[in-house]
């Protein structure tokens, strides 16, 4: 009995499985990779129909730290042309791919001097020399269509947004873009919303506001539009949920899209501007720049290098030589026997007078750990690096007018005037002059 019970059960079970085959449809038509590889041919030629190329919106590091630049890729067969707004003229084309890794990719798979500006730890931007922007060159592929892709980097998880170039070309593009920055872009700014105002601060050297409401602080990096300014993503304040600011030229403000909140402009003093910015500015000296009273100076400078060591002076500057090194007057010695320059900063404290001066206090301590070669040149160089600057109250005397909060932005040269001797100045350049 027990016998033809199992065999009762055996034909049941044979009957039921051959059942669920017979009747079981396949999910997809198509084998895996058949549909992979559709899919990415058809990105493909949806990339390189954009025969005129895609505005990027690019947010280098995990945090967005540094806010958004406006990058440019024009896709061909084979190969990839970048633009950046860093350096609006230079074009790179490099060879790029598509692959898979979580999802279809987009991968530049040879260097790209625009693109890779933002991620090759050698060059000392953002974080500096190691860090650099800490940046994408290796996108997934979230969605794509004719008009927009929304990719995320692989490394930051960053969203980053394409959509085709809407001007004639990226020459005009870049050019308006140039000219909305000088329109929003400023030192210090005031911030209402929904008639409530809110501390914001911007942060030096990168386009993201620090807003502080009273109960929260909150990071808003952004990215420069043609309109106005843009936030990485919508950030609600006062109920208000904001993203897109335009703006208004009648004004002279940045304005919500509904209107209800804005951001205009305040004047920040010359003196504290200066000074806050030095780490991310350089200021460089030449001769034909350099004052009656401190010429002698600077000729003995350079005189005791060529006399003392056969070498040269090959520049000068007011700022810092690497992330994380002090500010001073920083110099480059070329050694002719090595072919190389060797590098030294005298670095400097820096106390606010007024809101157009500023004293200059000659950190020696600072200088012996981390001013490299300084202690080296120090008799060579100490009349200019250090006499003439050491204990000295400078008026700073800008190159525009600056009664616009806007226009501190754009000052190109600025003159150093020594309080107690009119003839002691010095005129500092934002144009990098090498053997000044």
């Amino acid at each position: 009995m027990k016998n033809n019970q199992h065999i009762i059960i055996t034909c049941c079970l044979a009957v039921f499985l051959s059942s669920c085959v017979h009747y079981t449809d396949p999910l997809f038509d198509k084998p895996a990779a058949e549909r992979i590889a559709e899919s990415l041919e058809a990105y493909r030629e949806l990339l390189t129909a954009q025969t005129k190329g895609w505005i990027v919106e690019y947010y280098p590091e995990k945090t967005q730290k540094y806010g958004g630049f406006n990058l440019y890729f024009r896709f061909e067969f084979d190969y990839v042309t970048v633009r950046s707004e860093i350096n609006p003229a230079a074009s790179t084309t490099s060879a790029w791919s598509m692959g898979t890794d979580m999802g279809p990719t987009i991968n530049f798979d040879t260097y790209n001097t625009a693109l890779h500006f933002f991620s090759d730890p050698a060059i000392p931007q953002g974080g500096g020399r190691g860090l650099n922007y800490e940046g994408d060159y290796e996108f997934v592929v979230e969605n794509g269509s004719h008009d927009e892709f929304i990719l995320r980097g692989k490394k930051t998880k960053n969203i980053i947004r394409m959509t085709p170039l809407p001007a004639n070309s990226w020459e005009e593009y870049s050019q308006s873009l140039e000219n909305m920055k000088s329109n929003v872009m400023a030192p210090a700014y005031k911030m209402i919303v929904n008639g409530r105002e809110i501390s914001i601060t911007k942060n030096i050297g990168a386009n993201a506001f620090i807003l502080n409401t009273g109960n929260a602080t909150i990071s808003a990096p952004f990215i420069i539009t043609l309109s106005g300014i843009k936030f990485y993503e919508p950030i609600t304040i006062s109920n208000e949920k904001l993203q897109n600011f335009t703006y208004n030229a009648a004004e002279d403000k940045i304005v919500s899209e509904n209107g209800k909140s804005e951001i205009s402009f305040v004047l920040s003093p010359l003196s504290h501007y200066f000074v806050d910015h030095l780490p991310y500015t350089d200021w460089f000296f030449k001769t034909e720049n350099i004052g009656p009273g401190l010429l002698p100076e600077w000729n003995t400078a350079k005189e005791n290098l060529e006399n003392n060591f056969n070498e040269t002076l090959f520049v000068m500057w007011l700022g810092i030589l690497l992330e994380d090194y002090p500010v001073g007057i920083t110099f480059a010695s070329w050694d002719y026997e090595v072919n190389r320059p060797w590098y030294g900063t005298y670095a400097y404290d820096f106390e606010i007078i007024s809101d157009h001066q500023v004293k200059f206090v000659y950190n020696s301590a600072r200088t012996r750990t981390d001013g490299i070669n300084a202690d080296y040149y120090a008799s060579e160089l100490q009349g200019f690096t250090i006499d003439a600057f050491n204990g000295k109250t400078f008026t700073l005397e800008p190159d525009i007018d600056i009664t616009n909060p806007k226009n501190i932005t754009k000052i190109q040269e600025l003159i150093l005037r020594d309080d107690q001797d009119s003839n002691h100045w010095v005129k500092v350049t934002l144009e990098e002059i090498i053997w000044p």
